[in-house]
């Protein structure tokens, strides 16, 4: 930690920033995409307790390490409180022990219920617990769902990935992007499954408030959904392509969504469809997250995605969706990791269904570059 210093991100860092995400292959951010991420969901950041949107760590004046710190607000009822994610986090290799001050800054947050990352490699999850930080939930924070719908196309990335091994990391960057599939410009949902419906960003209204405030009313603690939170994440300033979203109507109301994100990690990867968020009201999962789950998967390739996937899982969620067809229910490494207030109730960790859309999923996958589509 020698001459190392630690102060909170701000905008002006980005490119700075950038450049230690290129360097591990880490999706990159616009200008106007770090300052939509650093002003936050609504009414996440408002108030003496709001905290820094994130951490440098530097040398004489030289970024060289960086985590974000994404806050949102949870309910449960009329108890409203306030989470932190990590996000982002990336160090240069000749910063040694840039990776603990910036951990500990984000570990020794007050006035949050919670502390987690859910988008822990193997190397970095062995850290966390010197910082509090503990798989949760277990046995689900190792659980991942994907569901493989062009096999000899998964094959073909990972054999890419295995040359890209042997071969200068950045001549394999230069080489440009590879599997860009042309319906990703053109796909579109043409098949739902009874009951479901594609909705635009300017359907995300008051019936998502409606649905928000019944989820409420039936004691779930979840991160703040109502429509101006939602809308808030649908519009990244960096996203390619609009969001799939979709919603499963009964009784003549909205009582489930399903909220899913393009994703093209690296220039040697195919496109991904994720699922960022998966919600339906207690008496109608058992038909909502099937029929939103099935429409998913069955339109996928018509879209230009080779997968879907649902990278954090809770045992809610894990009961609905082992026993769908094409679903491949994967144990990883603890990739979730959480550490709980002194004095919590001790009701409110096992009441928490997180889905990727309490982490940092949506806004640190890389949206496919379909620029290159339309030059092509």
């Amino acid at each position: 930690m020698l001459n190392l210093s630690l102060r909170p991100f701000e905008v002006e860092d980005a490119p700075a920033v950038n450049g230690l995400c290129r360097n591990v292959w880490w999706p990159q951010r616009s200008l106007e995409g770090w300052r939509w991420l650093v002003a936050g969901p609504p009414g996440a950041r408002e108030g003496e307790d709001a905290g820094p949107p994130g951490w440098v760590c530097e040398r004489d004046g030289q970024v060289l390490g960086f985590l974000g710190n994404f806050v949102q607000r949870f309910q449960r009822g009329e108890m409203v409180v306030r989470g932190a994610t990590g996000h982002t986090f990336v160090v240069d290799p000749a910063a040694r022990g840039a990776g603990r001050l910036l951990l500990r800054a984000l570990a020794e947050q007050q006035d949050r219920f919670a502390i987690y990352l859910f988008n822990a490699n193997a190397v970095s999850a062995g850290h966390y617990r010197h910082y509090g930080l503990h798989p949760w939930p277990t046995p689900y924070d190792r659980v991942k769902y994907v569901w493989r719908l062009d096999l000899p196309a998964v094959i073909g990335e990972r054999l890419n990935w295995k040359l890209a091994g042997l071969k200068e990391f950045q001549g394999v960057r230069e080489a440009g992007e590879r599997f860009l599939d042309p319906r990703l410009l053109t796909g579109a949902v043409t098949a739902p499954a009874p009951g479901v419906r594609l909705l635009s960003r300017a359907e995300v209204d008051g019936r998502f408030d409606g649905l928000w405030r019944r989820l409420m009313a039936s004691g779930r603690f979840m991160a703040a959904r109502d429509s101006a939170s939602l809308g808030w994440r649908m519009d990244d300033p960096d996203l390619t392509r609009a969001p799939i979203l979709l919603g499963y109507e009964a009784q003549g109301r909205l009582t489930g969504y399903l909220l899913a994100y393009f994703a093209k990690q690296t220039e040697i990867e195919h496109t991904s469809l994720d699922i960022i968020d998966l919600v339906a009201e207690a008496g109608h999962e058992m038909d909502a997250v099937p029929a939103l789950v099935n429409t998913l998967t069955a339109n996928a390739r018509a879209l230009g995605a080779v997968r879907v996937r649902l990278q954090t899982v809770a045992p809610r969620l894990d009961g609905l969706l082992k026993d769908l067809p094409g679903a491949r229910r994967v144990i990883t490494h603890g990739h979730c990791h959480a550490r709980f207030a002194e004095g919590l109730d001790s009701a409110i960790p096992t009441a928490w269904e997180a889905t990727p859309y309490d982490g940092d999923y949506s806004f640190c996958l890389r949206p496919p570059p379909l620029d290159a589509l339309k030059v092509a």
